[in-house]
């Protein structure tokens, strides 16, 4: 009787200890599982935010194109590089294309990181730059969900096209001064509609003597400045 007694206790001991391998190699092979997802899964999970290369610059007036902008952006970049590069620059052209980026960018909200990530901020005028970024970040880009590890499931617009309406000498009150501008009008088309803006007028003065900014916009072709 108490060799069969021992017998059963032999044999639960050996089904714990078979049960406790089964456990630990379930465990390691989740961990295993686990790693390699997260190893083959590059820039997507936690840890591994998305990196965003510089491609082109033009460094004199702090113009930059990355990667992660559009391929109309880019291609609109490369003709401002032209104009910047000719002698004389041709100053109406040069305001005319930066209103043209501008727009492309701020409004191609399907490349931005997030609702801090402000499109154009590069051509506002340092003087009007924080007021016109905490605008975007409150109105046009206030419900842009984060896509810091490039799974955002949005739909969000992509300019398709930007076409030139006129583009005509003015005068802009910048502080106390008049000042020389541009007033630039456009038409916007995007490559699927969601109800954005499709008219902006740009106006634009010489910032440090060098550089066309933005110091106002209005979404219609009928500004009040």
């Amino acid at each position: 009787m108490a060799r069969k007694i021992k017998t059963e206790k032999t044999k639960k001991k050996h089904a714990l200890l078979i049960a406790f391998i089964v456990i630990i190699v379930l465990a390691l092979l989740g961990v295993g599982i686990f790693f390699g997802w997260k190893y083959f899964k590059k820039g997507k999970g936690p840890g591994n935010p998305v990196e965003v290369k510089i491609l082109d610059s033009i460094d004199e007036y702090g113009y930059q194109v990355s990667d992660k902008d559009s391929k109309y952006f880019k291609s609109e970049f490369d003709e401002l590089k032209k104009i910047l590069l000719a002698k004389p620059v041709d100053e109406e052209k040069y305001a005319t294309q930066v209103a043209k980026l501008f727009v492309i960018d701020l409004y191609t909200m399907d490349t931005k990181i997030n609702k801090y990530d402000i499109g154009g901020n590069e051509f506002i005028h340092a003087d009007k730059k924080e007021m016109f970024e905490q605008k975007v970040i409150d109105s046009l880009y206030s419900s842009m969900l984060d896509n810091t590890y490039g799974d955002r499931k949005q739909n969000l617009p992509e300019v398709k096209e930007v076409k030139v309406v006129s583009t005509e000498k003015t005068n802009y009150k910048l502080g106390k001064e008049n000042v020389d501008a541009y007033l630039v009008k456009l038409e916007i088309t995007y490559v699927k509609s969601y109800d954005y803006d499709t008219q902006a007028s740009i106006v634009l003065v010489k910032e440090n003597d060098i550089k066309w900014s933005i110091v106002n916009t209005q979404p219609t072709l009928n500004p009040k400045f």
